[in-house]
C-alpha cells in the first residue's frame, strides 16, 4: 500500500515539475511550439544479461501538423553488481530482480518525415551507450547514461556526429501487483555540426507497470535547440512497452 508520505512526494514532484514549465514559458522571448509523442517499444529479454528491443516513435507538430517516424533497433549488455542490492521493477524489466551496474548498448535509427517520403527529414543513425546505475537509499536509483550518435544526415547524407549525456534520478512506489516509477532527467548534446552544446532537454515523467508484459509511460520534455527552427519546445510524451522474454531468460 503506499504510504501517505509517498503520496505527499509524489504531488510535490508534479507541483515543481508543472511550475517549472510554467515558469519557463513566460521567460521565453518567443512562443514554444508543442508537438505529441505517441510511441510503441517491444521487448525481448534473451537471457538475464542479453536483451532486444524495438522502438516505433512518431511526432506531430500540433500547429503545423509536420509528421515524423523513427524504427529504432537495439541490442543491450547489462553485467555487475551494485554497491547496494536493489530490486526493482522497472520499465524496462519484466520482473522485480536484482539491478544490474552496467549496461551498453549498441544499435540503428532510421528516421523520415511522414506524407512526403523523406524530403523534409531523412536519417541514418548508429549509436553506442553506456549505462552505469547507482541505487541510494529509499529506493532512489540515479543513472548515468553517455551516449554518441554517428549520423548521416539528408537525401545526400552527410556525416556529423553527437555526444548525449544524461542524468537521471527516479524512485520507485509500490501499490499491490502496480508498480509507479515518477522520473527526472536532463540531457545536453554536443553537436560536430556546430561544435557546440547546441541542445538541452528536460523531462519529468513517469511510468506504471501493472502486468509483467505491459507498462505504460508519460512524460512532459522541454527542449531547448539553439540551431534549430524551432527554439522552444513542449512534447507530451506517451509510451507502451510491451515485453517479451525467452525461456532461458527466467
Amino acid at each position: 500500500m503506499i504510504k501517505l508520505k509517498n503520496i505527499t512526494y509524489l504531488r510535490r514532484f508534479w507541483l515543481i515539475l508543472m511550475s517549472s514549465l510554467v515558469s519557463m514559458d513566460f521567460a521565453l522571448a518567443n512562443e514554444p511550439t508543442r508537438e505529441f509523442w505517441p510511441e510503441v517499444d517491444l521487448w525481448l529479454r534473451l537471457s538475464p544479461t542479453w536483451r532486444f528491443s524495438m522502438f516505433l516513435p512518431t511526432s506531430k507538430n500540433f500547429e503545423t501538423n509536420y509528421r515524423e517516424g523513427n524504427l529504432i533497433l537495439q541490442v543491450d549488455y547489462a553485467w555487475g553488481k551494485t554497491h547496494r542490492p536493489h530490486l526493482r521493477r522497472l520499465l524496462d524489466e519484466n520482473r522485480a530482480q536484482q539491478m544490474k551496474a552496467k549496461q551498453v548498448r549498441g544499435g540503428y535509427l532510421a528516421g523520415r518525415s511522414l506524407g512526403d517520403h523523406g524530403q523534409v527529414y531523412n536519417e541514418d543513425t548508429a549509436f553506442f551507450e553506456l549505462h552505469v546505475r547507482t541505487p541510494f537509499k529509499g529506493r532512489v536509483l540515479v543513472s548515468h547514461r553517455l551516449r554518441a550518435d554517428l549520423r548521416w544526415l539528408g537525401d545526400n547524407p552527410v556525416f556529423s556526429y553527437r555526444w548525449r549525456y544524461r542524468l537521471m534520478v527516479d524512485k520507485e512506489f509500490e501499490a499491490g501487483r502496480t508498480s509507479l516509477v515518477p522520473y527526472v532527467s536532463v540531457e545536453p548534446y554536443y553537436n560536430s555540426r556546430y561544435e557546440i552544446v547546441n541542445r538541452v532537454r528536460i523531462i519529468g515523467g513517469a511510468s506504471v507497470a501493472w502486468s509483467p508484459r505491459c507498462a505504460l509511460e508519460g512524460n512532459i520534455t522541454y527542449q531547448y535547440d539553439s540551431k534549430s527552427s524551432i527554439t522552444y519546445l513542449y512534447a507530451l510524451n506517451v509510451i507502451m512497452h510491451v515485453y517479451f522474454e525467452t525461456g532461458h531468460a527466467r
